[in-house]
């Protein structure tokens, strides 16, 4: 007579913590971790750096994805993130701005294209947007997002986005900029699950002596609201250090900015103190 042993054997690290993460995703971002892409994240390192608190700062190539007011000047970037430290998770972003003189001297165009990829699904979303100066100091702007989900084993499925923006400048020190992302509450996937409406109202500081601060609270209807604080500090002529945080859930962020002429290199990272830690790189061009 014999008898057999089943023998489990123990689950590889790696494989544990990839796990970990997607169950995390699960109760952060709904009921699935899909639509991570769909949700406010930050796109690029310097949104990284500062937490995401990006809604009242201007000039930022990566702008569109924060704010459709936040464009000024023609300028380009391309970024690449890996969230949470799992290279099976990966994020790619490029983004333009255009201005449109002298048809439009007070308009500007911007586009974008954000990638987010898992081992079995993708994210896609590209948005198209328009920014115009009312008056001096007053900025408004819109756009359109086509986002695309495509999971192994489905069809993909697609949503549009309507998006909004105004930045006003006070004073000279103070800037106010809102934003909201989503505001058809567009629905995608088998489920028909509804994207968050999610609004960004901040207000930004930039001091005589250099430094910029901003203060960004962030609300959508499936979740209780967000915190972000952040700063931008001049350390030399060419390198600025950025720092943020965030609550709802914790999260600290740092960064650091290297200015060439037109070119700028920004390497950040954000911890989540459930998820781990995200890094970003990019670099921009700016006319």
């Amino acid at each position: 007579m014999t008898s057999t042993i089943n023998i489990h054997p123990k689950p590889h690290p790696t494989t544990m913590r990839k796990t970990f993460i997607t169950a995390a995703l699960f109760s952060i971002l709904g009921t699935t971790p899909l639509q991570a892409a769909f949700n406010y994240l930050p796109t690029d390192p310097r949104g990284t750096a500062m937490s995401g608190a990006m809604t009242a700062i201007a000039d930022n190539p990566y702008g569109i994805f924060y704010n459709p007011a936040s464009t000024r000047k023609t300028s380009a970037g391309l970024a690449y993130t890996i969230p949470y430290g799992d290279s099976s998770l990966d994020n790619t972003t490029g983004a333009v701005n255009l201005s449109l003189f002298p048809m439009d001297p007070l308009g500007h165009l911007s586009a974008g294209i954000n990638r987010y990829h898992a081992d079995s699904y993708k994210e896609e979303t590209v948005v198209i947007g328009y920014a115009r100066t009312i008056v001096p100091g007053f900025h408004t702007g819109f756009s359109v997002s086509r986002m695309t989900q495509k999971i192994n084993g489905s069809e993909d499925d697609s949503a549009t986005g309507l998006n909004a923006g105004l930045q006003a400048g006070l004073s000279s020190v103070v800037t106010f900029g809102i934003s909201a992302m989503n505001l058809n509450s567009p629905t995608i996937g088998a489920a028909k699950t509804k994207l968050p409406r999610t609004t960004l109202t901040g207000l930004s500081f930039k001091l005589p002596t250099g430094p910029l601060l901003t203060i960004n609270s962030l609300t959508d209807p499936d979740r209780s609201g967000r915190l972000l604080v952040a700063g931008d500090i001049p350390m030399l002529n060419s390198v600025h250090l950025l720092v943020g945080g965030a609550t709802n859930p914790s999260l600290f962020s740092a960064g650091a900015e290297l200015e060439v002429s037109m070119l700028k290199a920004s390497i950040a990272f954000s911890h989540d103190t459930d998820l781990g830690t995200t890094s970003s790189f990019g670099v921009t061009f700016s006319l």
